[in-house]
């Protein structure tokens, strides 16, 4: 299982990864939202009750703004992290089409495994917060220890910040 994380010369980082298959899935997805209003559209008309002109506006424009939201998936980036060394910061490239946020390592607490359930069993995640927003689960581990490691490495870089 990849987690994610990997070692660069200019710090840790941490990329999510959505594989081609399923983007080209959720595009499909997406593109398939666009072909729901072509009824509502052939068999709409003026001359019907604003009752049913009021459901036929919702039934063409729903699907299409799931159909959007769909494709926006397909197309959007993943989260990705870096721990810069030289800056002492945590750039953040969020899922958004925003440009990357720098913030301080002042700023973040330590991390901290937190084990989770499933149908297969436990697995463990990372959890980083930046003080003031929601923290971030970052990875799934199948082993304890392989998620230790990664949360001790993330806090000795942290912990570096006030030297």
């Amino acid at each position: 299982m990849t987690h994610g994380f990997r070692d660069s010369p200019d710090g840790l980082r941490y990329e999510e990864h959505i594989s081609w298959p399923m983007r080209l899935f959720v595009a499909v997805i997406g593109l398939a939202m666009f072909l729901i209003p072509v009824p509502f559209l052939q068999h709409g008309h003026w001359g019907l009750p604003w009752w049913q002109l009021l459901l036929l506006a919702v039934c063409i424009t729903l699907p299409v703004l799931l159909g959007v939201f769909f494709l926006c998936l397909a197309c959007g980036r993943c989260l990705r992290l870096h721990f810069d060394q030289r800056q002492r910061c945590l750039v953040r490239h969020g899922r958004l089409l925003l440009p990357p946020r720098a913030i301080p390592y002042a700023d973040i607490e330590p991390p901290k495994v937190l084990e989770r359930s499933s149908e297969d069993g436990p697995y463990y995640v990372l959890g980083l917060r930046v003080q003031g927003e929601r923290a971030m689960q970052l990875s799934s581990f199948g082993l304890q220890s392989e998620a230790q490691v990664w949360c001790h490495r993330i806090a000795d870089e942290l912990q570096q910040r006030s030297s």
